[in-house]
């Protein structure tokens, strides 16, 4: 953390920039290797990766929630470190945290509650909507894990270690890639949704167990 306070500005753009852009990069394979694999269904590839369209933009809406908080609490955390305020830091980390698991429970509630009329308001068809529900359903009962990851990762950024957290990101969208035809072409065509659940939990064990050291 002090080299944040004595390095150049433009050595620390290039530090915490490049791990970022790459993580996001890789991060960007999660639906991409999904469609790709999900289309590949025998019978159903249409109707699934139509499904899969469907869910995008709550998809995203989730993503942004997390991300915005992530964002907003690792800015105010790297604040107060520069500071030298590390007990105001531990506080904000855990505020941060704390707003990430109620709205992953929010939003996992309400989706899973609503989650037909979202759906059919975010265009699925009564052939799609199998399909839509059977992956949203699942990102919504792991939206708590994820959200949650979400912040631990941003303060690991924000306690000068962008690598780290960079490299935490790209495993588990590389563990997205291993597990997608495992579920979907080996063990369950219909459980193939669930691959995507399980990086996600990765990465909340490594952020959290990291900060348990």
């Amino acid at each position: 953390m002090e080299n944040l306070a004595k390095d150049n500005i433009s050595k620390l753009l290039v530090k915490y920039s490049i791990p970022a852009i790459l993580a996001m990069l890789v991060t960007c394979l999660y639906n991409t290797v999904d469609r790709a694999f999900i289309g590949s269904m025998d019978g159903v590839g249409a109707y699934a990766i139509s499904g899969l369209g469907v869910t995008m933009p709550l998809f995203t809406l989730i993503g942004a929630f997390g991300v915005a908080v992530s964002v907003g609490g690792s800015t105010n955390i790297s604040i107060k470190l520069g500071a030298k305020d590390k007990e105001e830091a531990e506080i904000l980390l855990g505020n941060t945290f704390a707003l990430e698991l109620l709205g992953g429970f929010v939003i996992m509630v309400l989706g899973l509650v609503f989650i037909d009329q979202i759906l059919y308001a975010f265009g699925a068809s009564a052939k799609t909507l199998p399909y839509a529900k059977d992956y949203m359903g699942v990102i919504l009962l792991g939206a708590v894990v994820n959200l949650s990851g979400f912040s631990l990762n941003g303060a690991i950024r924000a306690d000068g270690r962008p690598k780290l957290a960079a490299t935490i990101m790209i495993v588990c969208s590389l563990l997205n890639l291993v597990f997608d035809p495992l579920f979907i072409w080996i063990w369950n065509k219909r459980s193939g949704n669930w691959n995507s659940y399980m990086p996600a939990y990765k990465l909340y064990m490594d952020n959290l167990l990291l900060y348990k050291r």
